[in-house]
């Protein structure tokens, strides 16, 4: 599985966020982060229809967590801005494979155990975990 920028963008957002502790507006994201203002208008959008974070409006504007760094998985992140998370095609709901697969198939079978350890480590792995590392 190949994470898509924007995914980049939104850990790194996120974890700016839980940092500071307050409002931060887009201008700041855009310039502390590297990152174009109008991608980072893109995420925060995401971001917020996930649930994320709040946006306000005005002067005092910006944005800030919705939820504690030590409630916010990487997965909930993943879930907000990726495709799929899915690191084979044949685990995607309609289950397709390749023609010689059958439901024994002993690479489905690896592939679904190996996303199984990668959703827990997602589920498992928090924001404040992430800000706690050295």
């Amino acid at each position: 599985m190949h994470l898509k920028m924007s995914t980049d963008y939104a850990v790194r957002i996120i974890i700016y966020l839980s940092e500071k502790q307050c409002r931060v507006s887009s201008k700041e994201l855009s310039e502390k982060l590297v990152i174009p203002q109008n991608y980072v208008f893109k995420i925060l959008k995401i971001l917020q229809e996930s649930n994320l974070v709040n946006s306000y409006s005005g002067s005092d504007g910006g944005f800030i967590l919705r939820k504690k760094p030590k409630d916010i998985t990487m997965f909930d992140i993943m879930q907000a801005t990726e495709t799929t998370t899915r690191i084979n095609r044949c685990l995607e709901n309609d289950e397709y494979c390749s023609r010689y697969a059958t439901t024994t198939c002993k690479a489905r079978c690896f592939y679904i155990k190996m996303q199984m350890y990668m959703d827990d480590m997602l589920k498992r792995m928090t924001i404040q975990d992430l800000l706690e590392m050295k």
